[in-house]
């Protein structure tokens, strides 16, 4: 500690956790702004730029043995302009030197991620983790420093690095598809779900292979494929995942809540740091699956989700955090693993016993001689194994589980990133409010307003979205996927009966990215094309942890079309799948959010489900429940006080639709086309149940 207390670098004065960490490296960092870039311009240095985040477990080792090492920083101060980026502050940045990356590098990369670049910002060398020295055939980073130098010394290597780096960008900007001339056609989608079928693992679920990443947006378009086209393989593969995913080490039986990603097939043992968006898009498709199956095991797991998020990861004024580190105590995985002789101290000889039973705990562990719990078998199979009830056992491992939760709170927790961004808070809204509504769980939806409240109060300002809050500060200027994933959330809210103000909203934001950040008869840029430092304004399609901005926009455009009945939204839409289509023709499994949308599309039995109610609001509960008892996909709900004047400006259709006889009505409408109105929750039922 002494010794990091010696140095005191620019990042010093910035919010970023991330940035905070490398505070006192004894390089010389700067965040990324004009300050870094003058200096290099004027000291004509290359730029290293090096991008992680607060909870990365390999950049946490590289600054140990890289950034904290007087002798590689003394090499980096003389040789760069050193600049640090939070991926999750500046996510277009990252992205645009993350796919300059996997160019330079011929394939995949990560984080940390290291960038060489010109001064002026343009890449020519990029690489992941790297040692501080040669190690093991791989190269360290102070030969990369001397061998930079070197080149950077030799005027005319320099001007050739140049003259490279300038045609890579050249060559980005020209492959840029912003536009397309024709929608993909239906059959895309039958196309695609064959390649997912081919690529799935039949066996643990997910996709073939390791690293392992629960890909919840894949669920829900197996789920909504399923319920559309009646194919058995898909709601297969959808159950076998959520499943054994449930079951796996990436789950945290106590805790609730889901790890980043499984190294191994079988989902047993995960990087342990949690993320925001992928539990809040996990939650969704545990409710989707549950209105699809009505398996109880998917209710609780989307609870136990959505509890950890409230009780762990929410600000007392309802924003949610980022994430949670995977060390504590130095370690990976500590605070989440048990030894045996931890849980046969803590529970009596019978109960330790049958809970090491269940969730496979053994002396020897499988993990650095620790357990990571996991189910091996199902709760029904094991319970008729050792003649239990099965209810009787469950209620008695939700017991065990509480006391050991309660003794692992007294350990010490791993890092939480504190800061809020609008994008993933929009993901866990959307989940909230469908959660609460299809769950009947009213504290969902009620958090979901709270944070819809909070990105409002503090991360709109002068009728623009900003897009990262904390302890007080906010800061950088909303992206597409801030606007497109909180306006999705906006839209559950409103169909949530949560009122028309979060309708409104989504509409003003909507007007916001058609103004500011699409192209004329195309799909939306990532940015809105004021920062002259981002060297290629992206049009970005590719679905990654979180599905594209422009995907998630397009399926807000349509709900919106379908809500109000305006054109221009539909043809918005459009523009984004004419956009899309070249990616779709090359490689669809990587845009699943697309052919979702494409689903979407060409379905011809989308109902509007449109709500007067009276004053008393009769019926409201019931409604309710029926609409979301089970999955509908693309259904669009209206919810209308009779008396409210504001929301027919917005709807025209709901000038001409009113309580018959002072009863709360039911309209079904598909494509503009209104069925007879309902007034009995009878005739409700039998109207709905037809879809």
């Amino acid at each position: 500690m002494e010794e990091k207390q010696r140095h005191t670098n620019r990042l010093i004065r910035e919010k970023s956790l991330y940035l905070l960490q490398h505070a006192h490296n004894p390089v010389d960092w700067y965040p990324w702004g004009e300050e870094a870039f003058q200096a290099a311009q004027t000291q004509n240095k290359p730029i290293f730029l090096s991008i992680g985040y607060a909870t990365c477990h390999w950049c946490h080792v590289m600054e140990k043995e890289s950034f904290e090492n007087e002798e590689i920083a003394t090499l980096m101060n003389e040789t760069f302009i050193n600049i640090k980026i939070d991926r999750e502050e500046l996510p277009e940045i990252d992205n645009l030197y993350m796919e300059f990356a996997q160019t330079l590098m011929s394939g995949a990369a990560g984080w940390p991620l290291n960038v060489i670049l010109t001064p002026d910002l343009k890449p020519f060398f990029a690489v992941t983790y790297l040692p501080p020295k040669n190690r093991q055939g791989m190269m360290g980073l102070q030969e990369l420093i001397e061998k930079i130098q070197q080149i950077w010394g030799n005027e005319e290597e320099q001007e050739q690095v140049l003259e490279q780096s300038t045609k890579i960008v050249e060559i980005f900007a020209e492959n840029q598809h912003v536009k397309g001339f024709a929608i993909p056609p239906k059959e895309t989608v039958e196309d695609s779900m064959e390649i997912l079928y081919q690529l799935a693992d039949a066996v643990y679920g997910g996709i073939k292979g390791v690293p392992k990443f629960p890909i919840g947006y894949h669920i829900n378009f197996f789920l909504a494929y399923s319920v559309k086209t009646q194919d058995s393989r898909a709601i297969f593969l959808a159950e076998k995942t959520l499943d054994q995913m449930h079951r796996g080490g990436i789950y945290d039986h106590l805790g609730g809540g889901f790890c980043r990603y499984s190294v191994d097939e079988q989902w047993l043992v995960p990087h342990f740091e949690k993320m925001l968006y992928d539990n809040a898009i996990l939650a969704l498709s545990y409710c989707r699956a549950w209105q699809t199956t009505h398996n109880p095991i998917y209710e609780k797991t989307a609870k136990e989700i959505l509890d950890y998020i409230l009780r762990d990861m929410t600000h007392p004024e309802g924003g949610f955090y980022s994430a949670e580190d995977s060390d504590s105590e130095g370690k990976e995985g500590h605070f989440y693993t048990w030894t045996f002789a931890e849980i046969k101290k803590i529970l009596n000889p019978k109960d330790a016993e049958i809970f090491c039973d269940f969730y496979q705990v053994t002396a020897e562990g499988n993990f650095n001689g620790r357990n990571i719990l996991h189910i091996p078998i199902p709760l029904e199979e094991f319970a008729n194994q050792h003649q239990f009830d099965p209810k009787e056992l469950e209620s008695r491992l939700q017991t065990l589980k509480h006391k050991l939760w309660l003794e692992r709170e007294k350990r010490v927790h791993p890092l939480k990133d504190d800061k809020i961004l609008s994008s993933w808070c929009g993901l866990m809204i959307q989940s909230l409010a469908i959660a609460g509504s299809c769950l009947k769980e009213r504290k969902y939806i009620d958090a979901a307003v709270k944070a819809a409240q909070f990105i409002r109060k503090n991360l709109w300002k002068n009728g623009y979205l900003l897009h990262r809050w904390r302890e007080g500060q906010e800061q950088y200027t909303a992206g597409l996927d801030d606007y497109a994933f909180l306006i999705r959330g906006m839209l559950s809210l409103f169909e949530a009966n949560c009122g028309s103000e979060w309708l409104q909203w989504a509409i003003e934001m909507v007007d916001i990215l058609q103004k500011d950040f699409k192209e004329e008869k195309g799909a939306f840029y990532q940015s809105n094309g004021q920062d002259q430092n981002i060297i290629v304004q992206k049009c970005h399609f590719a679905d990654s942890a979180e599905p594209s901005g422009n995907a998630v926009h397009c399926e807000n455009l349509l709900r919106l079309h379908q809500i109000t009945g305006n054109p221009e939204y539909l043809a918005q839409a459009e523009d984004i799948l004419r956009a899309a289509k070249h990616y779709l023709d090359t490689y669809p499994p990587g845009y699943i959010y697309s052919v979702l949308n494409l689903l979407r599309y060409y379905d011809t039995d989308q109902p509007t489900f449109t709500i007067i109610l009276n004053e008393k609001e009769e019926h409201h509960r019931e409604i309710s429940e029926m609409i979301r008892s089970r999955f509908i996909p693309y259904r669009a709900i209206i919810w209308h006080k009779e008396k409210d004047p504001t929301l027919p400006t917005i709807i025209p259709s709901l000038k001409s639709q009113r309580c018959i006889n002072g009863k709360t009505t039911l309209y079904i409408c598909k494509h503009g086309t209104c069925l007879e109105p309902l007034t009995t929750l009878e005739k409700m039922k039998e109207g709905i149940d037809k879809f």
